[in-house]
């Protein structure tokens, strides 16, 4: 009978040992308390979802320990996450070079700290730490999440800082300013002095007509005289016939100089024709830009996004000018 109950005692004492021996190594293996290293603090200003306890830590992508414990910071702003670092990497050999940063793993979510170097003159966006610490500090900086929304609330804080219906109050009245402008340019007025030099132009032309006809009657006239010399010159033959040959030559000569005169007007009748016809053509396409610019302003008036939004005008073709 003794020796049933010491057996008992004995297989019992064993299974315990065996039990508490599992529960030792399992223990030792999830903290890690063999694991050689040093404790190190990094004190964030942000989110830290997605990092968790023995997340990794990695030196340029290499790891070189882990996260030890994630806590609030006793000025309850900041968290503290206490870093061991396994390797022979003492950053507080390089505090003042290195600096700490949360990054992610692809798009699953998952945080790890990156320990890298600061870059020449790169400024020190670590947090104020105004209380002691139990381990020596790693400087962090934002991560670039964390600098992406914050650049698009600055964005976003700018622009709802912009005075919107100011602004478009005073393009409003820039806008009427142009059309009052345009409007007292007096285009009509111009318009109006062209039409009236147009005018004048055919006054003058006329007055060339008259004259081209006076020549013609002057040359009519200076034949019927040349003809009543003529029976003149019959008459007295003899005395007159020196002095008529030289009066048909000299009449000959004038003949030819108002023929001269004559095309010079006819060919001035042409050029003047046609630079009427040009100031006529200006005229129309004056009153046509006229047209096109009270439309332009009386839309931009309306709908002012399109200057921004709007489609570039389609070409025009436009007619060369004969």
């Amino acid at each position: 009978m003794a020796s049933i109950k010491t057996k008992v005692a004995v297989g019992l004492f064993v299974i315990i040992g065996l039990a508490l021996a599992v529960v030792t190594i399992i223990w030792l293996g999830q903290s890690h308390y063999l694991e050689e290293g040093q404790y190190y603090i990094a004190y964030f200003d942000e989110s830290v979802q997605g990092l968790a306890k023995d997340s990794p830590v990695k030196y340029r992508g290499v790891s070189i320990g882990r996260v030890d414990n994630i806590v609030v910071a006793s000025d309850a702003t900041l968290i503290k996450v206490i870093l061991k670092i396994e390797s022979g990497l003492k950053p507080e050999d390089h505090c003042a070079d290195i600096v700490a940063e949360l990054k992610s793993v692809g798009i699953t979510g998952i945080m790890f700290i990156e320990l890298e170097r600061k870059k020449d003159n790169e400024p020190d966006l670590s947090p104020e730490i105004t209380f002691p610490s139990e381990y020596p500090v790693i400087a962090t900086k934002p991560s670039n999440i964390s600098q992406i929304i914050k650049g698009i609330d600055n964005v976003l804080n700018q622009i709802n800082a912009l005075d919107l219906q100011g602004i478009t109050a005073k393009f409003k009245i820039t806008l009427d300013t142009i059309n009052k402008t345009v409007e007292d340019s007096q285009i009509k007025k111009i318009a109006s002095d062209f039409r009236s030099s147009l005018d004048k132009v055919e006054i003058m032309l006329e007055s060339f007509s008259h004259a081209s006809l006076s020549f013609d009657n002057f040359a009519k006239n200076a034949d019927k005289t040349v003809s009543g010399i003529d029976s003149i010159v019959k008459e007295n033959k003899k005395e007159f016939t020196e002095a008529i040959s030289n009066f048909k030559n000299t009449i000959k000569h004038a003949d030819t100089l108002m023929g001269n005169g004559s095309k010079l007007i006819k060919n001035a009748n042409v050029k003047l024709s046609i630079l009427q016809r040009q100031l006529f053509i200006t005229l129309q396409n004056l009153e046509k830009a006229s047209y096109n610019m009270n439309r332009l302003l009386e839309l931009i008036a309306d709908q002012p996004s399109q200057i921004i939004f709007g489609e570039p005008p389609s070409e025009k073709n436009v007619e060369p000018v004969n």
